[in-house]
């Protein structure tokens, strides 16, 4: 089929599930609207559009009463899910938290580093990250609130399944500014402009941070400071997995780029999330599933080697 930009077109050829990839920036209404008349037809979806989704019992209540609504009446199946928030967030520390004892504090942290390579496209650096704006500038995603909707449902999950009853969330942040011109894949970062961030979204039990999500941005040639902790590989991104109590444990993880395949992996990764997860969403029952699929069937079916 050809593609194509009307709705009513994919309507009408009925599918047994839908995997809904439009993005929702600047436009979630809509695409809660678009995933709704889906759901109404009968149709099942799959997003990751839809980011404070991926735990429906701490997403947006408006969002989860329009979508629980369309599903019944179209006895249809909603699944968001996808990479960070998605499983990384969600069925990774599920699957490590099966062996912990007593648990203390969780905390996950991202490092994006060298992000003018990764992911070359400067006016989202600009914009988003802040890299080369002013001292006291503030990051669009911290001055939108787009950290405190996405990651307040990875915290809260995390807290659930622990059993933490948490008194409050905190957002703290900080920029970093480059000590001099840096060097980049997209020019040059002039001294004195912004050249990183951290961000930590904590779940806090009375002054303790017991839940935190931990975020670091960084462009090529940034001095990484002391008082941050290191990432496992030096010069290289990745997400640890830090669990205090009895046992301790940490665990590390790292998305290699193809020799073969010029995809980034991590959108590779998102995408696969939400495919692989179809054919449990077509099998379950009618409504908006509210925790992460996880086990042996949502994962990729191999043909035979």
């Amino acid at each position: 089929m050809a593609a194509t930009g009307d709705l009513s077109e994919v309507l009408a050829l009925a599918p047994d599930c839908v995997a809904y990839c439009a993005t929702a920036v600047r436009r979630e209404e809509e695409a809660i609207a678009d995933i709704a008349a889906y759901l109404e037809a009968g149709i099942n979806v799959v997003t990751f559009s839809t980011i404070p989704m991926v735990y429906p019992p701490a997403a947006p209540v408006e969002w989860r009463a329009v979508l629980e609504s369309a599903a019944a009446k179209g006895s249809s199946t909603f699944y968001a899910t996808g990479s960070e928030p998605g499983f990384i967030s969600l069925n990774i520390p599920t699957a490590l938290l099966a062996g912990a004892g007593r648990v203390d504090s969780y905390r996950m942290d991202e490092y994006a580093v060298d992000l003018d390579k990764a992911y070359p496209i400067w006016d989202v650096l600009h914009e988003s990250m802040g890299f080369g704006k002013p001292d006291g500038h503030v990051p669009a995603r911290i001055a939108s609130g787009k950290v405190n909707k996405d990651w307040d449902t990875v915290v809260r999950y995390i807290a659930d399944i622990l059993g933490f009853e948490l008194d409050r969330i905190e957002l703290e942040w900080e920029t970093l500014l480059a000590p001099s011109d840096l060097e980049t894949a997209l020019g040059v970062i002039p001294k004195g402009t912004i050249c990183a961030h951290r961000w930590q979204l904590a779940g806090v039990v009375a002054t303790r941070p017991a839940v935190a999500v931990q975020y670091f941005a960084t462009v090529s040639s940034t001095p990484w400071p002391d008082r941050w902790p290191k990432p496992a590989r030096e010069g290289e991104g990745g997400m640890v997995f830090r669990v205090e109590g009895s046992p301790s444990m940490s665990l590390e993880l790292h998305f290699e780029q193809s020799a073969t395949d010029p995809v980034n992996p991590g959108i590779a990764v998102t995408a696969m999330a939400a495919v692989n997860a179809v054919p449990d969403v077509v099998d379950a029952a009618p409504g908006v599933i509210a925790n992460p699929l996880s086990g042996p069937s949502i994962v990729s079916r191999q043909s035979r080697i």
